[in-house]
């Protein structure tokens, strides 16, 4: 714990949100083949260099070919031998298609795109590993604009705590 006299900076209040939230929507991460919530998967860390401050959401390392990460400031994705990044802190619209992997399909391949006009394309595990990227890009739109007047883990503990 950080303490209640250190305030977090904007990156790790974003991770704190966003994995907790993540979390909530999440069943059996530790079934999961490819998928981690809250840290860079260790295949992406040689091909990623986060910024100074950046910190991991979710990531998935399918093969040398596929593989992302949403971090507290873009979303990364290598498919189709194509690397694309996106700034998704202005909302994002999302496309899992066949998310639950109905027929068998362990991957699918998801779309993103920003207001701007921006876009992504990226492999990602179906089934219940499926929860974290769709949860991952749900926060870009649903958490972040309102971040400011969000609880983080500790805060909501604390004042929990003091309800009792």
């Amino acid at each position: 714990m950080r303490g209640s006299n250190v305030p977090m900076n904007q990156d790790e209040k974003i991770q704190d949100v966003a994995v907790a939230m993540i979390r909530r929507f999440s069943m059996d991460p530790e079934e999961w083949g490819f998928t981690r919530i809250g840290e860079l998967h260790p295949e992406i860390g040689e091909r990623l260099s986060p910024e100074p401050g950046e910190l991991p959401v979710v990531s998935a390392f399918l093969s040398a070919g596929s593989w992302y990460v949403f971090t507290t400031r873009r979303v990364v994705s290598h498919f189709d031998a194509e690397t694309q990044s996106l700034d998704p802190s202005g909302g994002l619209r999302e496309w899992f298609g066949n998310f639950k992997g109905v027929g068998e399909i362990s991957q699918q391949v998801a779309e993103l795109s920003t207001p701007s006009g921006a876009r992504l394309r990226f492999e990602y595990e179906t089934g219940k590993a499926s929860m974290a990227p769709i949860y991952a890009a749900r926060y870009w739109t649903q958490k972040h604009p309102i971040l400011h007047k969000l609880l983080t883990t500790e805060e909501r503990e604390l004042y929990r705590s003091r309800r009792v």
